[in-house]
């Protein structure tokens, strides 16, 4: 006779289906991880930089009123200044430098101030001189490049 209860055996039977959730769940994870450090692996690639076209500018005359600030950065990774190429300046010397330049580009807002590194310069060391001088006020700050070599 049955009634309306299950018996024992039917009570204790598994279930043969496989949980899927917990492999969702894990999957998921994953794939934020590799998302958020995408950009991180893509930003270490290591790349030989291109020389770039020579541009011809429309004003080629050098005056004393627009005449260029030059620092360049040695392959030592000390500064010099086209106004005293002779002198030799370190890191320590840079807040003094970042005063001249602020105060040069004040005086004459278009005078361009040009960065020049050697080929052999420590890269971290242009970029510090140049984010230096963005941060305190100095609009007109480019980097020197030299033209790429035509071949005829």
């Amino acid at each position: 006779m049955q009634s309306g209860f299950r018996s024992d055996r039917q009570k204790k039977r598994l279930m043969a289906e496989i949980n899927v959730v917990p492999y969702i769940d894990v999957t998921l994870v994953l794939l934020i991880i590799f998302m958020v450090t995408a950009p991180i692996v893509q930003q270490s690639v290591t790349v030989s930089l291109p020389q770039t076209p020579e541009v011809i500018s429309k004003t080629n005359e050098v005056t004393e009123e627009n005449k260029p600030f030059v620092i360049t950065v040695t392959n030592q990774g000390l500064y010099k200044t086209s106004e005293q190429p002779d002198t030799t300046l370190s890191s320590r010397d840079l807040e003094s430098l970042v005063a001249e330049v602020m105060a040069r580009s004040q005086l004459n807002q278009e005078q361009p101030i040009y960065i020049q590194g050697d080929r052999t310069a420590p890269y971290g060391k242009v970029v510090h001189i140049f984010v230096l001088l963005k941060a305190n006020g100095v609009e007109n700050v480019s980097l020197m490049t030299e033209p790429e070599l035509v071949k005829p």
